[in-house]
């Protein structure tokens, strides 16, 4: 196996899997951070400062490391709240009756430090559930998909069957925007080992 080029600080496995499918050899690292939401933070201030959150951390608490290392943070944005990963069915339940029929926003952000310098970028991608129907959307839930998903949901898995629509990044639903990273990513690395 190749050395890695850099390290993804995350336990994401959705993650790790978009990254692996672009070819770039990467370490990845657990990096448990708590992801507390501040009283009245806008969602893309809220998802930017959990993103660089992560990744501070990570630095600070592995000083020895001399390899780029990206974090990222996933959340919804509807009506200017953000929603998260839901704390439990009762949530995931109401998130799916407010968003029925609308259109709400995917953000990621995601960080990526070298010893020269940070950068991050946010990738907003407009998702549109299905109307209302109580059925379907009760057979999603009782799959048990809503853990640890922001908004409740997976569209890699069976959460594709409430979307109608999507205008932009499908990975970027997933977790991680993978055409912006791999420009980032390959670019810094270029410079690091040039």
């Amino acid at each position: 196996m190749p050395n890695p080029l850099f390290i993804l600080a995350s336990g994401s496995p959705r993650r790790r899997a978009l990254l692996e499918a672009l070819g770039m050899p990467s370490a990845v690292a657990e990096n448990p951070w708590d992801e507390v939401p501040r009283p009245n933070e806008r969602p893309d201030r809220q998802v930017r400062r959990l993103a660089r959150e992560k990744l501070l951390h990570f630095v600070a608490t592995h000083p020895e490391n001399s390899l780029p290392v990206l974090t990222a943070d996933t959340l919804l944005a509807f009506r200017g709240q953000a929603l998260n990963k839901p704390a439990d069915e009762t949530q995931a339940w109401a998130f799916y009756r407010a968003l029925a029929g609308h259109t709400h926003r995917v953000l990621t952000s995601f960080a990526l430090w070298t010893p020269k310098r940070l950068i991050q970028k946010t990738v907003s991608t407009a998702v549109t559930f299905v109307t209302w129907n109580e059925r379907l959307y009760r057979r999603y839930l009782d799959r048990g998909e809503w853990r640890d998903a922001a908004g409740g949901y997976k569209i890699q898995e069976n959460g594709a069957v409430l979307v109608s629509r999507i205008k932009g990044s499908w990975t970027n639903v997933v977790g991680l925007p993978t055409a912006e990273v791999y420009a980032i990513l390959s670019a810094t690395l270029r410079v690091l080992t040039s």
